[in-house]
């Protein structure tokens, strides 16, 4: 009988141990990956036709890009990075907004009435001229400071290598996607985190977010409720 008991003791660790083990490896910062093997994923077509293949995950992208002037064409035929955020980071930050116009009796807006030139703004900085592929992060331990879209905004990139298995940069690589606020100062910036990396396509290359991340990097409430 005791060494029955013990024999299921030994058991439920060991199984214990396999949940913790697949749950460490399944998971961001700030959600889990999408995609935990892609390395380098190749789509046959521009930016824009890969956003649309993905079963309405980028439907939220889809419809802002839509409505800035001339960036369906960039995203289309330039040769870009886009950090794409899905539809969950454009809710995260309409809930944020509708729930302040709320405490102000105010009317609640969505991605098809907030203001176009803030809407601009915000948007081209998740797109970044060139190409920005982890390998060539890689070398720079505390990262590189790219000029986004347009306005020449400055962005800030950081490869990482999560960790998995109990190995150290074992698991899955990322990319720390930052708006530094102009600031030298990290403890200013507002970081999100990539899920899925290096997908090429014909014009460019796309980063996937995760859905932790609020559109806009916390200015889309202080700049859309005017």
């Amino acid at each position: 009988m005791e060494r029955n008991i013990l024999k299921r003791r030994y058991w439920l660790f060991f199984v214990a141990v396999l949940i913790t083990m697949a749950v460490s490896c399944s998971k961001s910062h700030e959600g889990p990956y999408y995609n935990y093997q892609n390395k380098n994923a190749v789509y046959e077509g521009n930016t824009y036709e890969f956003l649309q293949s993905q079963n309405g995950l980028f439907d939220s992208l889809l419809l802002v890009i839509d409505r800035v002037p001339d960036l369906m064409d960039t995203i289309k035929n330039y040769d870009i990075t886009l950090f794409a955020p899905n539809n969950q980071c454009f809710t995260n930050a309409l809930n944020n907004l509708n729930e302040l116009r709320a405490t102000q009796h105010k009317m609640p807006l969505s991605l098809k009435n907030i203001d176009l030139v803030e809407l601009d703004t915000l948007l081209c900085r998740y797109v970044i001229p060139g190409n920005y592929v982890t390998d060539s992060l890689v070398e720079f331990s505390d990262g590189i400071s790219v000029s986004s879209l347009r306005y020449d905004y400055k962005m800030h990139l950081r490869y990482n290598r999560q960790d998995a298995n109990g190995y150290q940069n074992g698991g899955p690589q990322e990319i720390e996607f930052s708006d530094p606020k102009n600031s030298i100062f990290e403890r200013y910036w507002v970081t999100t985190y990539t899920t899925s990396v290096n997908v090429h396509t014909n014009n460019g290359l796309v980063h996937l977010l995760s859905g932790g991340h609020e559109f806009g990097f916390g200015e889309f409430s202080g700049r859309m409720n005017k």
